[in-house]
């Protein structure tokens, strides 16, 4: 009995190993862990912010869902936890796009870039007047 357990330890720690290690690897990166020139900035809007409902979270967390511009044909999406209380649906920002990875985004800050299209002002313009209807129409109640 004593030999089986012992044959069995190396399996244990190798897949204890193993699953450390894909848990490690498979996590997303950080904006910390590139470097700055990397990216470039991109015009955004924030489409949700709701508070985390996670209880280990930072009571003013939220998840932060955004789309962003590649160009006037093209928008992404991604989503950030973040504890800003200022980030509301409908709030234009800046977004840190990745230079070769354009899915690989950050927040970055509330705004406008200076390279905003024509188009990309008129689809922001519409986004915040959406949302403006909406408040508008839950206070009228």
């Amino acid at each position: 009995m004593k030999n089986l357990m012992f044959d069995r330890t190396p399996l244990f720690i190798y897949l204890v190993g193993l699953l450390f290690f894909t848990t490690i690897s498979c996590r997303e990166k950080s904006f910390e862990e590139y470097h700055e020139n990397e990216f470039y900035k991109a015009q955004g809007i924030v489409v949700s912010a709701k508070m985390t409902s996670t209880i280990m979270d930072n009571p003013y967390m939220k998840e932060i869902q955004f789309e962003y511009f590649i160009n006037d044909s093209l928008i992404l999406k991604n989503s950030e936890d973040l504890s800003f209380m200022d980030l509301e649906e409908g709030i234009p920002i800046e977004v840190l796009v990745h230079k070769e990875n354009p899915e690989i985004s950050f927040y970055w800050r509330n705004g406008f870039t200076d390279s905003i299209t024509a188009f990309q002002v008129q689809y922001v313009k519409s986004k915040m007047e959406k949302v403006i209807s909406e408040i508008e129409k839950a206070t009228n109640k």
